[in-house]
């Protein structure tokens, strides 16, 4: 019987190809649609759904990371690792919300960066285990996973809406942005994202806080700091909304300048150690 590496190795290679399948099968839908809607005819294509292939792609990806954390006995925190986990938390959120809005032209790029996530987390494995010494430990972490997925599916939302007003402004017909809601719509669910992200972001940095002994000694002050800034732009953006009607391109630039801040709090240092200087 192969062990739980090898299962995980194929795992990876199934889950991998159905989302590249998926990727392919909405590519066709979204141009079959195109061609439809130039002959002004309804377009089935258009209709909510769940793509199968990207389910199975989503169970598969939880298989794989299920595997190595029985081999293991723990989630890895590694770089890779978390950037897997990471999409694939993301991969199901956007199938969950493909369930009311009909987002597949943007679970293109979600299934494109897990397949790449997934590929990188094979080919250079490094297992850390997550040692999470209290419930107030774990609680820190779940939340930080959850802040970080939903913050960089709000950051996919918000580029997908700077092309659309850049579509509109130029009279430009893009069939993969005519595949996405309405404008407004599509604005609606980047503040929802980003108020639950913040919501999310707030847990994972007052837990940390508490049950977090020393952050310096941990080496923990610059993803505070940096995690920190990103919770105050995300907050400010949201008052901003709600007082001042703040949207369009003036909530993208806050959106992805809030995102940076948190990328480089999660994984900035971790790049840095693990990829650049090679140590665990």
């Amino acid at each position: 019987m192969p062990d739980l590496s090898t299962l995980a190795l194929f795992t990876t290679a199934a889950s991998a190809l159905c989302y590249i399948i998926a990727i392919i099968r909405i590519s066709s839908s979204i141009h079959a649609a195109s061609q439809l809607a130039s002959q002004d005819q309804p377009s089935a294509a258009n209709l909510p759904g769940r793509p199968p292939w990207g389910i199975l792609g989503a169970i598969l990806h939880f298989t794989t990371i299920g595997l190595m954390t029985m081999e293991y006995q723990g989630l890895s925190s590694s770089f890779f690792d978390a950037l897997s986990i990471t999409a694939f938390i993301v991969v199901t959120m956007s199938l969950i919300a493909q369930s009311h809005y009909v987002l597949r032209a943007l679970l293109i790029p979600v299934f494109a960066i897990a397949t790449i996530c997934l590929a990188l987390a094979s080919l250079f494995a490094h297992h850390t285990t997550i040692v999470a010494t209290s419930t107030g430990m774990l609680m820190h972490i779940l939340s930080s996973i959850i802040a970080y997925s939903l913050l960089s599916l709000a950051t996919l939302q918000a580029l997908a809406l700077q092309q659309m007003e850049r579509g509109l402004k130029n009279h430009s017909d893009n069939r993969w942005l005519n595949q996405l809601p309405p404008l407004q719509t599509m604005e609606s669910l980047l503040f929802q994202l980003i108020t639950l992200g913040w919501l999310a972001l707030t847990v994972a940095i007052a837990s940390g806080s508490i049950y977090i002994d020393d952050l310096f000694a941990q080496h923990l002050a610059h993803k505070t700091l940096f995690a920190v800034i990103s919770w105050l732009l995300f907050g400010l953006l949201l008052i901003g909304r709600q007082k001042y009607g703040w949207r369009g391109a003036t909530a993208v630039k806050w959106t992805l300048s809030a995102f940076i801040a948190l990328a480089l709090a999660y994984f900035g240092s971790k790049f840095v150690l693990e990829v650049l200087l090679n140590k665990a």
